[in-house]
């Protein structure tokens, strides 16, 4: 220590020469009193749980998307309520929406609950009625049908005869593409011999599959029927009830419905939000969210608690050093700086390397996957079973950041108890002791 020049004690605060001595503490072999061991384990415990932060909450917020993806596939992200108003107005408050560049489709929509019977037997089922041309925006009609073809659908007269249906409804009622199926209607027609049922025979012009697998009830109850169909089976010729509006940033959709509220709808016209009408699946994905960052955020905590072990050991094997320091001019403060990027380094090294880990994990979980389940048999991911061919990771940049800091934090916050101590290090006891 002794060809330190003088001046360099006076460095300025965290500059070269700090830095410098900062780094020669850390690679100082075991037996020259460098770094213990505990701390090299700190550092990888902190990579360890960081890349695991990143990889879980990617991993999450895929399944999240895909989801909400399920969930909106089938429905808007606005619906807005206009069975009081005659279909020539919404029609033309659907060509002043379509223009916005905040929305993607408006779509008219009547819709409803009907008993669906075949030859062999009968259930309940969920209507919708769309126009032809809509089913373009719908992801699970883009394409090939499970059966049958889109070809005649919304053809003849009141959009013709010809529904579709989704799969599973159709084999729970033993009916495909071709067969025919009857639709009955719960609110009757009043005649003179009373409340009738409103029933009537479709086609069945194709059947669709709304997601693979069993993970999406659409698939149970499902029918899709031309528009002006669905207005005369339910009695709504003169009114659209609802127009569901996608927009082109599903997650803004709170701001664009306060916006349209003020600048296009009609005064009168409810409207309500995706979040609002799935606040329950909303909410828990919140919570869960939130619960697993706090857990990882403790388990980053204990990982990083082990730095204190080893920079106390450093300390105590770096005391005479230290009280040379000392008996040279090296200020508290100075002492205290160093071994704070001691552990600051620590922690940046631990994050770079778990940050480095995770997002390579995120965007290689393909060929892991396919790797994993090449040696389990696919008994890591069952295609059948989640109705996805791979994990879903959605890399989200605040979780990573998140990570990346909250790392960073804690490794400079653990490493002020043991600073500080070497701060207060006594240089006369330091030296006498040796």
């Amino acid at each position: 220590m002794s060809d330190i020049p003088q001046e360099a004690l006076k460095d300025r605060p965290f500059g070269s020469y700090e830095r410098s001595l900062a780094f020669r503490y850390i690679r100082a072999k075991r037996e020259h009193g460098g770094v213990a061991i505990v701390s090299i384990l700190s550092l990888v415990g902190i990579a360890l749980a960081v890349a695991a932060l990143i990889i879980v909450m990617s991993i999450m917020n895929g399944f999240r998307a895909e989801l909400i993806d399920r969930v909106l596939g089938n429905s808007g992200h606005i619906r807005l309520y206009s069975g009081q108003f005659p279909a020539a107005d919404i029609d033309s408050l659907i060509e002043e929406l379509e223009a916005r560049s905040d929305v993607e489709t408006a779509m008219p929509i009547v819709e409803g609950a009907v008993l669906a019977s075949s030859s062999a037997v009968a259930r309940g089922a969920y209507v919708r009625g769309i126009r032809p041309d809509d089913t373009a925006a719908l992801p699970y009609l883009q394409g090939d049908l499970y059966d049958g073809s889109m070809e005649s659908f919304g053809d003849g007269r009141f959009g013709g005869d010809n529904i579709i249906v989704s799969e599973r409804l159709a084999r729970s009622l033993y009916v495909g593409a071709g067969d025919t199926l009857t639709l009955i209607a719960p609110e009757g027609a009043a005649t003179m011999g009373g409340v009738v049922p409103r029933r009537k025979v479709y086609t069945i012009a194709g059947v669709f599959e709304v997601f693979s697998g069993n993970a999406n009830p659409l698939d149970d109850s499902l029918i899709i029927m031309p528009l002006e169909q669905a207005q005369l089976f339910f009695n709504s010729r003169s009114s659209y009830p609802i127009v569901e509006l996608k927009l082109s940033e599903p997650q803004d959709v709170d701001i664009v419905n306060q916006r349209l509220s003020r600048e296009a709808l009609p005064p009168g016209m409810l409207s309500q939000t995706w979040k609002e009408l799935y606040r329950g699946i909303v909410g828990a994905l919140e919570v869960e969210r939130s619960m697993m960052r706090l857990i990882f955020a403790v388990l980053i905590t204990i990982t990083a608690l082990n730095i204190i072990t080893g920079i106390v050991m450093l300390v105590k094997n770096k005391a005479r050093d230290v009280a040379i320091l000392r008996t040279m001019g090296a200020s508290r403060s100075t002492v205290l700086r160093v071994f704070l990027m001691i552990g600051g380094i620590l922690g940046l090294s631990g994050l770079a390397l778990g940050l480095s880990m995770g997002l390579l994990f995120c965007f290689n979980i393909r060929p892991i996957q396919d790797f994993l389940n090449l040696l389990t048999g696919n008994a890591i991911w069952n295609p059948d079973v989640y109705g996805l061919p791979y994990i879903p990771a959605l890399i989200d940049w605040f979780e990573v950041s998140f990570a990346a800091g909250y790392a960073f934090i804690v490794s400079l916050l653990v490493a002020i108890l043991p600073a500080w101590n070497a701060a207060r290090l006594d240089p006369v006891e330091a030296l006498r002791s040796e």
